[in-house]
């Protein structure tokens, strides 16, 4: 079964990049196009169980910011993989993100493989954690 990974950031370049070169990994890959959407597509896939395997979140975002779909993962008890991608980071969000066991992030510019290899590793590691 392939892994399935939600995008959930503003731009529409980034996006569509990451979607390219995850699915050339056989990774499916679902996005969004803001934090509003994005809340919305979590909170409906919780309702029917079908559950991402990691998702990747901008903080600045327009209507719903990635620091408030966060909370709703950590107050909802929504334990998956998050990748945090950021070019807006302080200590307050360093502080918040270090709470929260299963997070990566990385900051803004970064090469594209390394989210690709981040997101790679972060899936084999949830993989042979749920195993041992």
């Amino acid at each position: 079964m392939k892994n399935r990974v939600l995008i959930i950031d503003d731009e529409d370049q980034f996006r569509n990049s990451v979607k390219i070169a995850l699915k050339r990994k056989s990774v499916d890959v679902f996005e969004e196009k803001d934090g509003f959407d994005g809340l919305k597509n979590i909170i409906f896939s919780r309702e029917t169980n079908s559950f991402y395997d990691l998702i990747i979140v901008d903080i600045l975002m327009p209507r719903v910011s990635g620091i408030d779909i966060l909370e709703y993962l950590v107050d909802e008890q929504i334990d998956v993989p998050v990748i945090v991608v950021t070019g807006f980071m302080d200590y307050d969000l360093k502080f918040f993100c270090s709470m929260i066991k299963n997070l990566s992030v990385l900051e803004k510019p970064f090469h594209q493989q390394v989210l690709v290899d981040e997101v790679v590793r972060m899936l084999n590691f949830s993989e042979n954690g749920a195993t041992e």
